[in-house]
């Protein structure tokens, strides 16, 4: 994990911040009554459009068709109510919005023309945020990588930067902002010289022994631990397919 891949998105207000899962904002998108519809629609599509961009990229389009067909899939997600049909109890909102992104490259011949963003809703702001600079390293396809492969790599990055975003949240909630600053200096900090902290150096910035940095880091590490589960438990139905997508986590990772 990488500081790069961590979100500057917020959660959709009024929805709970704590308690926000992937499924309650996914309800809440596919009903245009809901008061949190446009924010969570928003939610959506900042949190899932690199590896929707990468799944196209690794299709053989280059960079500017990918973006086009990007923004074009999100139009016409938003314009066609895609999320009508997404029902939890008939499996994992990946497989759902892969499913819908294959069906729609199968079919981008046909939407050779830009959409009109419908509904009367305006723009939606992540539609536009596709930025150069924002596709960095990391953001292209790996050799020999499928498009699958791809789209479930940065899935599963999406995934663990949005739970370390929750630990803050949390870790501040519960006056344990310690925690997640030694967490977040272990992975993501390092010294002039490129070496990662030690931790006596976490502690000397901290102010706190070594042995508090070690119970700290046990302490973070369990939390997010229990937040990833909790995460993953928002979207799929059982405790055997929270198991299965925890292994296919660290499988696309580590591929």
């Amino acid at each position: 994990m990488q500081a790069r891949y961590l979100p500057s998105s917020n959660l959709p207000p009024g929805s709970g911040r704590f308690k926000t899962t992937a499924w309650t904002v996914v309800l809440s998108a596919k009903d245009p009554d809901d008061t949190d519809f446009r924010s969570s629609l928003e939610y959506l599509i900042q949190t899932y459009w690199k590896p929707v961009y990468l799944f196209v990229r690794s299709k053989g389009n280059p960079h500017e068709k990918a973006k086009d067909l990007t923004q074009e899939f999100f139009a016409l997600f938003v314009e066609k109510n895609f999320l009508r049909t997404v029902d939890r109890e008939k499996g994992r909102f990946r497989t759902f919005l892969l499913t819908a992104l294959s069906r729609f490259l199968m079919n981008a011949h046909a939407h050779d023309k830009a959409l009109k963003r419908g509904g009367g809703l305006r723009p939606i702001q992540s539609l536009d945020a596709l930025k150069d600079e924002e596709i960095g390293t990391g953001y292209e396809p790996q050799q020999g990588e499928t498009p699958e492969e791809a789209f479930n790599r940065h899935w599963a990055r999406a995934l663990l930067a949005r739970v370390f975003e929750r630990l803050e949240q949390v870790c501040e909630a519960e006056g344990k902002r310690a925690y997640y600053e030694v967490l977040r200096m272990q992975f993501f900090d390092t010294l002039s010289d490129g070496r990662r902290l030690s931790y006596k150096d976490i502690g000397d910035k901290l102010n706190i022994s070594e042995l508090d940095v070690t119970n700290f880091l046990h302490r973070a590490k369990r939390i997010y631990k229990d937040l990833l589960r909790d995460e993953i438990r928002s979207y799929v139905t059982t405790e055997q397919e929270v198991e299965e997508e925890i292994r296919d986590l660290w499988r696309s990772l580590s591929a």
